[in-house]
């Protein structure tokens, strides 16, 4: 099972049958923090990856375990917070944008980016104004430490 976030389909679950198998097509495709062109038919039992086609690893991404973890953290506020079968294109361009721009920035400038990033998301999920993603910034807890330049700072 694989857990996708579509441009067209939003947050989808596939399964992704003999993706372990050394000769699966689809091996090496999907990947965790991937860009993939991907297809699937819709089945009783739900969606049944088809095809994959990876195309951007975010090496960088996956080479810096602080920008693993930010892009994770990334990741993981879309799932909890889009239900599946619901696409919204501003969530799908701001996830993408953010880890390009992740992919790209210096190590000062990440820690910007993930605010930006909450803000952007919340926003464009419909959690209110400034004042009420203050509120609720305030409570999410960011499941990371960053390390930038040889000192640790806490985002809590």
């Amino acid at each position: 099972m694989a857990v996708l976030y579509t441009r067209d389909f939003g947050k989808i679950r596939t399964y992704a049958q003999g993706v372990k198998k050394e000769t699966a097509k689809l091996k090496g495709h999907i990947e965790a923090l991937s860009l993939s062109a991907v297809q699937f038919v819709l089945g009783t039992a739900g969606e049944r990856l088809t095809y994959a086609q990876m195309l951007q690893p975010w090496q960088t991404i996956r080479n810096d375990f602080n920008r693993m973890a930010i892009a994770l953290y990334m990741v993981e506020l879309v799932d909890r917070h889009c239900l599946i079968g619901e696409p919204d294109t501003l969530v799908w361009e701001l996830l993408v944008s953010s880890l390009i721009e992740l992919e790209r920035c210096d190590s000062v400038a990440v820690h910007s980016l993930v605010e930006v990033f909450e803000h952007n998301i919340l926003e464009s999920l419909g959690y209110g104004g400034a004042k009420d993603m203050q509120a609720l910034g305030a409570v999410l807890a960011r499941p990371f430490m960053l390390v930038y330049n040889k000192v640790v700072v806490e985002t809590n």
